[in-house]
């Protein structure tokens, strides 16, 4: 059986981040991301900036550069995982849903070993270009794992949870940005 494990995540768009109450204070965010590195030893951010409009902010990257933060740009083409990295990155997330075409993964991987693929779902279905929903789902996590991946991120996308818009979802795994009690 595959091992899993939580990886907390942050959801940002620009300066601000989201949770299930609105917008979080930058402190806040700060706060959040570093009690996330303490008690998990990485944090997963997803910037709906770039993921949606592929205009990512990569300032809450930079300012804990060193530490072990996965990072969702919303990568189009392999050669912007280069970016992401430069910017202070450990891993960066090549999510299905925005990719040109699925070669950009392998692509990305011949440029750095620090790539961690995304199959994103849809209410169950695979998202993204025709060249990721050609394959069966779990044909495409074993191409990924025979091909040298160490780990893949899975992540469907309900319509109750989803973003404002639809582009995205904050999910029940673990909140980064605690909710208010």
């Amino acid at each position: 059986m595959p091992e899993t494990a939580i990886l907390p995540r942050l959801v940002v768009r620009g300066n601000v981040a989201l949770s299930w109450e609105g917008p979080v204070p930058w402190n806040a965010v700060l706060d959040a991301v570093d009690r996330s590195l303490q008690e998990f030893g990485r944090a997963l951010v997803w910037d709906l900036g770039g993921i949606e409009r592929n205009r990512p902010n990569l300032e809450l990257v930079r300012h804990f550069e060193g530490d072990s933060l996965w990072v969702d740009a919303g990568i189009r083409v392999a050669e912007s995982v280069i970016d992401v990295l430069v910017a202070g990155a450990e891993r960066v997330v090549v999510g299905t849903k925005t990719l040109r075409d699925l070669a950009e993964i392998e692509e990305a991987r011949e440029l750095t070993e620090n790539v961690v693929p995304l199959l994103d779902f849809v209410d169950g279905k695979p998202w993204g270009a025709a060249s990721v929903i050609a394959l069966p789902p779990s044909d495409l996590l074993r191409e990924w794992r025979a091909r040298g991946t160490d780990t893949a991120l899975l992540f469907d996308e309900k319509g109750a949870g989803a973003i404002p818009g639809g582009a995205g979802a904050i999910v029940d795994i673990w909140e980064a940005v605690p909710r208010k009690t």
